[in-house]
């Protein structure tokens, strides 16, 4: 390891890894971060382009898209080196699990012992792990426990992802950094709830099984006393099997699949209620910020991060179990005083995430010496 650095100070050039400007989570986080950041941000998309690499460099920011057809090539690597020779850059962000880029930020670094690379988990570490089919797992993990490691610093999304990274992967606690994502909350606005007609209940994200939508659409089919209506923002794998299990248990004229949407922070302000109950360890949740943000009263299991983002009884609901979740919202009274007190909390709480402490404390920590 490096003992000196020439000091950057700010408005350096980071170059960011990716492996797709699709739609996502991360893609969409980094297409809002570039707005606020102080430095000069390059983004380099190793497989292919996408909307949100078009949204990025939209935003001014140079982005370079290498279109490789698979995972290992060599000029990815080649690529990666040149582009921190030529560019001088100060700081590589690895946002993708794919291990090649990982391990190519590394060989960066000891070819330029000057730069800083930073190894994002932006996800816990056993599902980091567990994804991808060309790396059995045993060598992802000892790829993953080695370059967050010999990172300068691995960067977890909260405090769940990181005991996954220390318990899973025996990173050092005093090497990992917790930056919580951020939204724009500035999209967002509580709007006054009716107190009269159907229970507005909502979902926005992604549609495969680890996010827990079916323990959801069980709950209400046992909600036989209560007039609601379900909306489903988003789309994936898992939709069909979805929309299969709600004509399953009768509930097809209350649940309504949207698909994937541009207007939600529209459908947000129309909704009463947020519920999200994955079976995954959450790494985050930035719907459920989003949700705060428009003072709804957010529904959530305990699993992963979802406890650091909604205080039980302050800003939102922690349940433990679909039978609680069902007993929760027969309880509910729209507009009530309890109600209210829960909404002013979940729009303070949202403060705590926006995009603007994002980007100030992952700034703070590339200027780090």
């Amino acid at each position: 390891m490096r003992t000196s650095r020439p000091s950057w100070g700010s408005n350096m050039k980071v170059l960011h890894l990716m492996v797709s400007g699709r739609a996502g989570g991360i893609e969409s986080l980094l297409r809002d971060y570039v707005n606020y950041s102080r430095h000069e941000n390059l983004f380099l998309f190793a497989w292919d382009g996408g909307p949100m690499a078009d949204q990025i460099e939209n935003s001014g920011c140079r982005v370079i898209r290498m279109n490789q057809p698979q995972e290992g090539s060599r000029a990815v690597c080649r690529r990666i080196l040149e582009l921190c020779k030529q560019e001088r850059v100060a700081a590589i962000v690895v946002h993708h699990e794919a291990p090649l880029l990982r391990l190519a930020a590394l060989l960066a670094r000891h070819r330029c012992p000057e730069i800083r690379v930073f190894c994002y988990a932006h996800s816990d570490a056993r599902f980091l792990c567990g994804t991808g089919k060309k790396v059995g797992l045993a060598v992802k993990k000892q790829i993953f426990r080695y370059t967050f490691r010999r990172a300068d610093k691995a960067v977890a999304i909260s405090n769940a992802v990181k005991d996954s990274l220390m318990g899973y992967l025996g990173v050092p606690e005093e090497h990992i950094a917790v930056i919580y994502n951020g939204a724009v909350l500035s999209r967002f606005h509580p709007v006054e709830r009716r107190p009269a007609g159907p229970l507005r209940l909502i979902y926005v994200g992604r549609l495969i099984e680890e996010k827990g939508v079916q323990n959801t659409l069980t709950a209400l089919s046992r909600l036989k006393d209560v007039d609601y209506r379900f909306t489903i923002v988003g789309d994936g794998d898992y939709r069909q099997t979805l929309e299969a299990l709600v004509k399953e248990l009768g509930i097809g004229d209350q649940v309504d699949f949207l698909g994937t949407r541009s207007d939600v922070p529209e459908l947000l302000a129309g909704a009463d209620v947020f519920i999200h109950l994955p079976d995954c360890a959450e790494g985050f949740g930035i719907a459920v910020v989003e949700a705060l943000a428009s003072g709804l009263i957010c529904v959530c299991n305990d699993r992963g991060a979802l406890p650091e983002i909604v205080e039980d009884g302050v800003s939102g609901v922690i349940v433990q179990s679909g039978d609680s979740v069902t007993a929760l919202l027969r309880s509910l009274i729209p507009g009530s005083a309890q109600w209210e007190r829960i909404r002013r909390g979940a729009v303070e709480a949202a403060q705590k995430f926006s995009i603007e402490a994002f980007a100030a404390k992952l700034d703070d920590l590339i200027e780090e010496p």
